[in-house]
């Protein structure tokens, strides 16, 4: 018998899902994998023909086979509830087909951020690893450009298009949609909805001190190799000592919040001008927005 989880976390990418998946740990009726992104149900029955060669890559780091898959959740206790984020949900087609197969109660949750934002985000996250697919963000305009071609850009940001699968598939009910100002603004009362959710008793406050993958253009090359998020300091420890401490350290608030600091400091965030903003705003996203909002009955002028 596989170990399934009860329900996910479907993206979207640089929308708040690390923070959410972090926050999620903090109740005790919760077991959230410690690996984030599996990306199982993505690619459980693909064709691999269909991938071009940065999805291909992206598929070979991700759990393809159901008992390692189950083998993620095989820590949790008895009453725990087992909860995985994986970003590649939302965008690739037959996803909510394949999770259905696999559970039809699947509980699901999604939480969005103003798309043109999400994907400046992107592009900056995609600086700090030195994996830019050009290095000018106008180019996203180009829609015969990469921007275009890979589902972690400017598809990931239509997120009409990419939660109706799953509104078309599985109970209503079972769906929950956030937005990351949601997550930001009021933390505590987006957490306890979702706990309300999944049936579980709600909490009086949670840790938010922490601010995961904040993202940027590395200023000292160095600097970063020996603290940034790919550190040789950070590979060295992983091999040298058991994977139980490590998984201890890793976990650390104090630790995590200390050596965030120092990562931030060493990243540079540009402005997205206001200009390109509105441009990609209403010549992109603008149609799948005003639909959107239909769909999960919320008003999202401030997106426009």
């Amino acid at each position: 018998m596989y170990n399934i989880p009860d329900f996910l976390i479907i993206g979207a990418g640089k929308s708040g899902t690390t923070s959410l998946d972090n926050y999620l740990k903090q109740h005790p009726d919760i077991f959230m994998s410690s690996r984030k992104e599996p990306d199982f149900f993505s690619y459980d029955k693909i064709d691999l023909k269909t991938l071009d060669k940065d999805a291909l890559a992206h598929y070979e780091n991700a759990v393809t086979d159901i008992k390692t898959y189950s083998d993620l959740f095989q820590e949790a206790s008895e009453h725990q509830l087992k909860g995985e984020t994986s970003n590649t949900y939302l965008v690739i087609e037959g996803t909510a087909e394949n999770i259905y197969s696999y559970h039809p109660q699947m509980k699901l949750i999604a939480i969005l951020r103003q798309p043109t934002q999400r994907l400046f985000s992107r592009y900056l996250h995609l600086a700090r690893e030195s994996e830019l697919p050009s290095k000018n963000f106008e180019e996203v305009l180009d829609k015969s450009s990469i921007w275009w071609i890979r589902n972690d850009l400017v598809k990931e940001g239509f997120y009409y298009k990419n939660l109706k699968r799953y509104f078309d598939v599985f109970p209503h009910q079972n769906i929950r949609v956030y937005l990351q100002e949601d997550l930001k603004n009021h933390p505590v009362k987006t957490l306890n909805s979702i706990y309300e959710f999944l049936s579980l008793k709600k909490l009086d406050a949670i840790n938010d001190t922490i601010e995961y993958n904040k993202s940027g253009f590395i200023k000292n090359k160095f600097y970063d190799r020996t603290i940034g998020h790919n550190s040789i300091i950070k590979k060295v420890i992983k091999k040298v000592i058991p994977s139980t401490f490590y998984k201890s350290l890793k976990e650390n608030k104090w630790l995590k919040q200390n050596i965030n600091k120092l990562q931030e400091k060493n990243l540079e965030r540009p402005e997205l001008s206001k200009a390109l903003y509105q441009k990609i705003t209403d010549d992109i996203y603008k149609d799948d927005i005003i639909s959107l909002s239909k769909l999960i009955k919320r008003d999202l002028n401030s997106w426009l």
